[in-house]
């Protein structure tokens, strides 16, 4: 018997200490694997970008040789919308450092390129002359990038089946002139925003997030200020091989410039004048995106 229990003892230990071998080249939990790769996509993306702008103006003599009264107003509305083609490359990791568990960061460059249709309309009274406008329409280049950086910190819920992952991000964007405008022309963004993902199999995860950011210098507004720009998302993740994985989403992204506002009213002895004008205009965005990953 006593060889029978050497033996037994020594696959024990054999057993014991292959135990973090054997852990160290196991798969990572599938809502980790997914946060541990580097993607390349094809995009198209819907945009929506209105703007407006109204004005008014009196100028009153009121001298005794004409006394005269000058009203005049105008009105213009600008939009594009359509679809562009594009692609974006996604890279991202989470790793244990500093005694914390599932550290994330991310980088993230998407660019599109293509036309868009574009509408214009301008309209000016005034009660010294005949009304005057115009209109015009057709379709226009339309390009921009989309450069951004994420680092959070995942927690894992749900036997390890759920992962919550806060993060901050920041970024810089830019688009043509006669594209989209406000939330482009290079400008700097940063915010905050949640991560989850879900693992419904071993091989298929579903991925949501939700943003917030200011973006800094808000362009069409003439007041210069920033501007809050929202997002949201969901995608899907498919291990197809041990490393390839089958990704696919949409992305939805919406800023509103607000209504700008501005006045200014002059008197005088024997002249008046008054001038006020408003401005407004939001932009919002459909990203639908398919492509592969390799995890590492």
């Amino acid at each position: 018997m006593r060889p029978s229990c050497r033996l037994l003892l020594s696959s024990l230990a054999l057993c014991a200490a292959s135990v973090p071998v054997m852990s160290a080249f196991a798969d990572p939990a599938p809502v980790i694997a997914v946060n541990r790769e580097i993607g390349l996509s094809m995009t198209g993306t819907f945009r929506n970008s209105v703007s407006g702008y109204n004005s008014h103006m009196t100028e009153q003599d009121t001298s005794s040789h004409s006394g005269f009264t000058e009203e005049s107003a105008s009105s213009s509305r600008y939009r594009t919308i359509g679809w562009t083609p594009g692609f974006q490359v996604d890279a991202s990791i989470m790793f244990n450092a500093f005694g914390m568990e599932n550290l994330y960061g991310a980088l993230h460059f998407s660019l599109e390129d293509g036309q868009r249709n574009y509408k214009s309309r301008y309209r000016a009274y005034s009660n010294l002359s005949a009304p005057y406008g115009f209109s015009a329409g057709g379709n226009d280049s339309s390009n921009g990038t989309d450069n951004r950086g994420e680092i959070g910190k995942g927690f894992l819920l749900l036997s390890n089946s759920f992962l919550l992952t806060p993060f901050i991000q920041g970024g810089y964007t830019t688009s043509s002139s006669n594209g989209d405008f406000g939330y482009g022309y290079g400008l700097y963004f940063a915010g905050a925003g949640l991560k989850t993902d879900y693992a419904l199999t071993s091989r298929l995860v579903l991925r949501g997030r939700f943003g917030w950011a200011e973006v800094l210098n808000s362009g069409i507004s003439y007041n210069k200020q920033p501007r809050p720009l929202w997002e949201g998302g969901l995608g899907v993740d498919c291990r197809m091989t041990r490393r390839l994985h089958l990704t696919a989403g949409g992305d939805y992204s919406y800023i509103s410039y607000g209504r700008n506002r501005n006045a200014e009213t002059s008197m005088g002895l024997e002249h008046s004048y008054s001038y006020s004008d408003i401005s407004s205009g939001l932009t919002n965005g459909l990203k639908l995106h398919a492509g592969l990953a390799w995890q590492f």
